[in-house]
C-alpha cells in the first residue's frame, strides 16, 4: 500500500505541482522497501513521471534556467555519486540514508512552511551562477536521496515565474538530472534485474497519479492541499530519522 501511495504522489505531485510535495514518496516508498532498494525502484518511475509530466506541459518551461541549473546538476551528480559510494564501502549506507533522507524531509518542509505561512527566506539572485549554485546543490541532494524537489522549487519561485512555466521548468529539469543519474544508481547497484521488475510492476500507476495531479493543477487549491502533504512528509520523515537514530 505505501509503495503504490508512493507512486501515485510522484505523478501527481509532477504533473499537478511541479514535483515539490513529491517529497513524501521517498519515505513512503521506504515504509514498502529497505531504503537503499526504495531509491533504487523509485528511479525509474521518477523517470517515467518526468518524461509523461513534460509532455503534458511540453514548451512551457524558461530555457535560460533549465540551462544554468543543469550544468551545475552536473557538477552535483558527480560529488553525489562520490559521497554513495564512501558510504557503500563503509557499510554505513542505510542508516545514513535513513538519516539523510529523514531529516531532508523535517527541513525542506519547515522551509516550505515557514515560507507559505508569511515567513522570508533569502532572496536568491537570478544570476547564472546562483542557478548553476542551485542546480549543483540540487544534483547532489537528489542523488543521494531523490528528495531536491522544494530546494528547486524555492530558487525558482524566487524569481516569480508564471505558474505554468514554473511547473514545466521543474519537470524538465528533474527529468534530465533523473536519466544523468542512471549510470550512477547501475554502477553501485542501486539498480538490478530485480528493481527493475519491482519499477515495471508500479510504472502504471504513474499516468493514473499524472491524471489525477493534471487535474487538480486547474480545479484545486494548492495552498491547503499541499500543507496537507507536507505534514505526511514530516512525519514519514521524522519516522525515518528516528530509524537510522
Amino acid at each position: 500500500m505505501y509503495a503504490a501511495l508512493a507512486v501515485l504522489i510522484i505523478g501527481l505531485s509532477k504533473s499537478g505541482f511541479g514535483g515539490g510535495i513529491g517529497i513524501i514518496a521517498v519515505p513512503l516508498m521506504a515504509h514498502a522497501l529497505r531504503v537503499d532498494r526504495a531509491v533504487g525502484v523509485m528511479l525509474p518511475i521518477l523517470i517515467a513521471a518526468d518524461a509523461l509530466a513534460t509532455w503534458q506541459h511540453r514548451g512551457s518551461w524558461s530555457k535560460r534556467h533549465i540551462r544554468d541549473t543543469v550544468i551545475g546538476a552536473a557538477l552535483g551528480i558527480a560529488v553525489g555519486t562520490v559521497i554513495l559510494s564512501i558510504l557503500r564501502d563503509s557499510g554505513r549506507l542505510i542508516p545514513v540514508l535513513n538519516g539523510v533522507v529523514g531529516a531532508t524531509c523535517l527541513f525542506f518542509v519547515a522551509v516550505q512552511i515557514w515560507r507559505m505561512t508569511g515567513g522570508k527566506v533569502p532572496r536568491v539572485p537570478d544570476t547564472t551562477t546562483s542557478g548553476i549554485t542551485a542546480g549543483a546543490l540540487c544534483g547532489a541532494v537528489s542523488t543521494i536521496s531523490h528528495s531536491a524537489g522544494p530546494i528547486m522549487s524555492i530558487y525558482l519561485l524566487e524569481h516569480r515565474l508564471e505558474k505554468r512555466i514554473l511547473v514545466g521548468t521543474l519537470v524538465l529539469f528533474f527529468f534530465v538530472i533523473n536519466v544523468a543519474k542512471m549510470p550512477t544508481y547501475f554502477a553501485l547497484g542501486f539498480i538490478n534485474s530485480d528493481t527493475l521488475l519491482t519499477s515495471a510492476l508500479y510504472c502504471p500507476l504513474v499516468p493514473v497519479g499524472a491524471w489525477i495531479g493534471l487535474w487538480m493543477h486547474h480545479r484545486v487549491p494548492e495552498r491547503p492541499f499541499v500543507l496537507v502533504m507536507y505534514a505526511g512528509a514530516a512525519a514519514a520523515g521524522a519516522h525515518m530519522l528516528a530509524k537510522a537514530l
